[in-house]
């Protein structure tokens, strides 16, 4: 069985009156995803990133947060047998 694990990198406001969300992430982020997360198809890079609203906005009003979901193999989780001393 998998899990997704999420790598959050950033966040992002609706757009008054339209169903566009604009999202913001810093140069670093950037720098970092460019490194460690693009994905190949047909030999080109590209960067797939979700974009999810939050439960409750936050208290500077972002409504919804930008991640990167990569598919991990979840931990098997097994019955451990004690022996019998």
């Amino acid at each position: 069985m998998s899990q997704f694990e999420k790598t959050y990198i950033g966040k992002g406001t609706q757009v008054k009156d339209l169903n566009i969300i604009r999202v913001s992430i810093s140069k670093e982020t950037l720098e970092k995803i460019f490194k460690d997360h693009m994905v190949d198809y047909d030999g080109k890079e590209y960067l797939v990133f979700e974009v999810a609203s939050l439960k409750e906005p936050e208290q500077c009003g972002k409504t919804h947060a930008a991640y990167i979901s990569k598919n991990v193999a979840a931990p098997k989780v097994g019955k451990s047998r004690k022996s019998k001393s």
